[in-house]
């Protein structure tokens, strides 16, 4: 059974290394390890039989979420984890009093495009040449009743 849990230092090995396999490069070690302390921040991982298989991660400032990262392993994708993951984030917005959760997407990626998608993120804007390899990024937003 997937379960949701608090990211903790022991998973953030596991989560380099899914976000450099799926998104070719990590917001590193370092920076995971001090989120976990960042009181505005809440990371989440996906774990099936105590491995990772999937992370989340977002801020909650002043009523808005902002999604940081998140992948799911390919093995493990269209198998529901990301929903669970993303349902877990809205959950904490709301206890959080967010009113709505903002992302960024690569413009190519169209497979969480439609993901966002059918969640009903919409698109909002575009920013210019926003990842290293100069790839635009898709501004979305998801209203939190």
């Amino acid at each position: 059974m997937i379960e949701i849990l608090k990211t903790t230092k022991e998973d953030i090995f596991d989560i380099v290394r899914l976000e450099e396999e799926l998104l070719d490069s990590s917001i590193g070690s370092e920076m995971l390890l001090s989120e976990l302390h960042n009181k505005y921040a809440h990371f989440l991982t996906a774990k099936l039989e105590n491995q990772v298989i999937g992370y989340i991660g977002c801020w909650i400032i002043e009523g808005e979420c902002e999604l940081i990262n998140f992948v799911v392993d390919k093995k493990h994708q269209r198998q529901k984890v990301g929903t669970k993951l993303l349902e877990k984030i809205i959950e904490i917005s709301h206890e959080n009093n967010a009113s709505k959760i903002i992302l960024e997407v690569k413009k190519t990626n169209l497979q969480a495009i439609g993901f966002y998608k059918h969640h009903h993120f919409y698109e909002i804007g575009i920013r210019k040449n926003y990842y290293p390899d100069g790839t635009d990024a898709l501004l979305m937003r998801k209203e939190l009743m």
